[in-house]
């Protein structure tokens, strides 16, 4: 019984430790966020993407649950659903509210995007600008992050001008 203990503690306090080795909150203590930049050989203009073809899938997979951005008119921000006509209405130009000075997307300018941002997991970076001095977690919130290449689909669309096509 009291290795069981013991085993209990020891898997709580590496919890823990693996918990703190997040984003930093913007006190500037040891944070390991890191801004994402694609490397210069990414070619944001090719191949074309199209929000139906390409993007909604990936939101569909990643993002459009009842428990994440499934639901309109949730409390979990932007929804990210099945219609697109509304997923394009609520993300571009759309103030983020944990950023209010940065639209989920701008188009054109996927660097300048807090979508991005909270997939590429560099939100952090920006926490001093944020409500409340945090701009939450990454996202998928839980899970592992996006392999680059969907991210990517997603970088292209934002940047080939973010159209509801």
């Amino acid at each position: 019984m009291r290795s069981s203990s013991f085993f209990l503690a020891a898997s709580l306090l590496a919890a823990s430790l693996l918990s703190s080795a997040a984003c930093s909150n913007g006190d500037g203590g040891g944070s390991s966020c890191k801004d994402y930049e694609p490397p210069a050989s990414f070619d944001a203009q090719n191949p074309k993407v199209t929000l139906s073809n390409d993007v909604m899938p990936i939101f569909k997979q990643s993002c459009a649950f009842t428990a994440c951005h499934g639901l309109q008119g949730s409390s979990n921000g932007v929804y990210l659903g099945q219609d697109q006509g509304q997923v394009h209405q609520n993300l571009v130009g759309v103030a983020a509210g944990e950023l209010p000075s940065m639209s989920f997307v701008k188009a054109g300018d996927p660097r300048n995007s807090y979508l991005m941002r909270k997939i590429d997991a560099s939100q952090c970076t920006l926490d001093a600008q944020c409500v409340d001095k945090s701009c939450g977690e990454s996202m998928p919130r839980g899970e592992p992050q996006m392999p680059v290449e969907t991210r990517d689909v997603i970088r292209r669309w934002i940047a080939q001008g973010a159209k509801n096509d």
